[in-house]
């Protein structure tokens, strides 16, 4: 098996963004299981195939991270390449769009009393 992978150390929230130039597998490997991934042994990912780039990655708990580009299989290899940043997490807004608020002075008096 060959792949492209880079660790990256992130907190809880931070987004893991990958990008990549043709479908692959796309996977998010913590360090504890990174080793276990190389050996061929079970271990615990996050991700799979992503036919479109970028894939992120929403990290769970901080830590070291490693994010893997599969490259297909040993005897036929693809040729990939990929990139991979870590990112501010983003905060829920309403509807998930971001909030553009304009503040402006209420010019007018305020009158508290009743009529």
């Amino acid at each position: 098996m060959k792949f492209l992978h880079k660790p990256v150390q992130a907190k809880i929230g931070e987004r893991i963004v990958v990008e990549f130039d043709k479908p692959t597998k796309v996977l998010l490997v913590h360090s504890s299981q990174f080793n276990k991934y190389k050996g061929g042994r079970t271990y615990q990912y996050r991700g799979g195939f992503a036919e479109e780039s970028p894939v992120e990655f929403k990290v769970p708990f901080a830590g070291t991270w490693h994010a893997i580009v599969e490259k297909g299989t040993y005897n036929k290899p693809l040729d990939i390449k990929g990139s991979v940043r870590v990112e501010a997490p983003k905060y829920d807004t309403l509807n998930g769009a971001d909030q553009n608020e304009t503040h402006t002075k209420y010019e007018e008096e305020y009158d508290d009393t009743y009529e």
